[in-house]
């Protein structure tokens, strides 16, 4: 006899049901944007306490692994993201992965770029230079793999808009390097890895039967699309995506997340 009332619950709930009740699961999240609220200053961009105390919960619990694949670089994550090393992490957009949660013999990816990537990078990075000289609020942030161009302190949209559009065709003029816009921001890099090849290698080295993943920027897509029909995919604000599901803001997924574990926790006990 079909329950009406499973059936009237919200469909983002109904799947938090299934994948609380994997064999394995897999919860895979952004960082900036998704966990953490932007800040002017993205150093000190921190997970919110009702998100991070959820990560918590899902890390004690049997067969279930986290993961946060972010553009930031692998020192930031696991200095702010994962201080413990309980973790899966990817860094600098699935260019650098840290598997040693998984023990055995999982290790972190060692990232070294050749001498042609280099001078690659130091080229980007000179682009930006002149650009934040320019545009006064905008910002440099050097990654590993590339250089980024940030304007969400800048006080002028129009001017912001332009200047991004000007980074953008700047960096096209330079060839090999991997050109990404996001939102306020323009990142490059001198190495072609994405997001969807740091969560394929966390969903193949954890088995995971049911994968979530939660995101909020252009580059996050990558990973959405890598998600099979019993996967979950969670899209943080606005814009196209191709996850099924969606949430307004950071806190608002902080408390899918406390569900999730809620959730979890019921199923394995």
């Amino acid at each position: 006899m079909t329950d009406t009332h499973d059936d009237a619950r919200p469909a983002l709930e109904q799947a938090l049901d299934r994948a609380a009740a994997a064999e394995t699961l897999l919860v895979a999240l952004d960082f900036d944007g998704t966990l953490a609220p932007f800040t002017a200053d993205p150093g000190d961009s921190r997970a919110l306490p009702e998100a991070q105390t959820a990560l918590e919960q899902l890390l004690g619990l049997d067969r279930t692994y986290v993961a946060v694949i972010s553009g930031r670089p692998m020192h930031f994550l696991r200095a702010v993201v994962d201080p413990d090393g309980r973790m899966l992490l990817s860094g600098s957009h699935g260019a650098e992965l840290h598997l040693d949660a998984l023990g055995g013999a999982a290790a972190d990816s060692e990232l070294r770029l050749s001498p042609a990537q280099q001078d690659l990078l130091g080229r980007a990075t000179e682009l930006v230079e002149a650009q934040v000289a320019r545009y006064p609020g905008s910002r440099l942030e050097l990654k590993p793999t590339g250089a980024a161009f940030h304007t969400r302190t800048m006080t002028d949209q129009a001017s912001s808009a332009r200047a991004e559009q000007e980074m953008i065709e700047a960096f096209e003029q330079l060839d090999g390097l991997k050109v990404t816009p996001g939102q306020h921001v323009v990142e490059s890099s001198v190495h072609s890895a994405t997001k969807g090849e740091g969560i394929t290698a966390f969903m193949q080295a954890t088995g995971a039967e049911v994968t979530l993943f939660a995101g909020d920027d252009v580059t996050d897509e990558n990973a959405m699309r890598e998600l099979g029909p019993d996967d979950l995919g969670i899209k943080v604000g606005n814009g196209e995506s191709a996850a099924a599901h969606r949430v307004a803001s950071p806190a608002e997924l902080a408390g899918v997340l406390a569900r999730l574990a809620e959730l979890r926790s019921t199923a394995l006990s």
